[in-house]
């Protein structure tokens, strides 16, 4: 079982200015910090041309986590997370993909950022490959992910501003 997802967040400047702070490795150490200070970690950040390469480490405390998942899995949970970013013209393409370490769970999706101002627009697939509860806890990772990327575009913002 599967469960999809869309998402939008805009930023009030344009592609070309996203892509300058997604091309840096000093916005994703930023970003890190200030989203998941207590589990974030840069694994790698890499550019060639016009592509940015990103592998983080992020996590999430068992206390922020509904029963549902607890009681699968208990403890905080560790999620590696690999986004690749192409810049083309007046737009940017993405992909995404995580997962959560000792779970059968996986997130993965496509990111379009278009616009001035620029819109990200994510869409994607939370699997949680757990019989009877698999549903119920992809929709809590949902909302998670949601919470995420909001989080992720205020910390754009202190970034693009700091």
């Amino acid at each position: 079982m599967s469960s999809n997802f869309e998402h939008s967040v805009s930023y009030p400047f344009s592609v070309d200015v996203l892509w300058s702070m997604i091309s840096t490795e000093q916005y994703w150490r930023d970003l890190l910090q200030q989203t998941n200070g207590d589990h974030g970690a840069l694994e790698s950040f890499s550019v060639e041309g016009d592509k940015v390469t990103v592998v983080t480490k992020q996590g999430v405390d068992a206390a922020n986590l509904p029963k549902a998942v607890t009681a699968v899995r208990p403890g905080d949970l560790e999620i590696p997370r690999k986004c690749v970013f192409t810049k083309a013209g007046e737009s940017i393409t993405g992909r995404m993909e995580a997962s959560v370490t000792g779970a059968p769970a996986t997130i993965s999706g496509d990111i379009a950022i278009i616009g001035d101002p620029a819109t990200s627009r994510y869409k994607g697939t939370v699997d949680v490959a757990i019989p009877f509860v698999g549903g119920k806890i992809e929709s809590a990772v949902i909302d998670q992910v949601v919470i995420l990327l909001d989080a992720e575009r205020d910390a754009t913002l202190d970034f693009q501003q700091g």
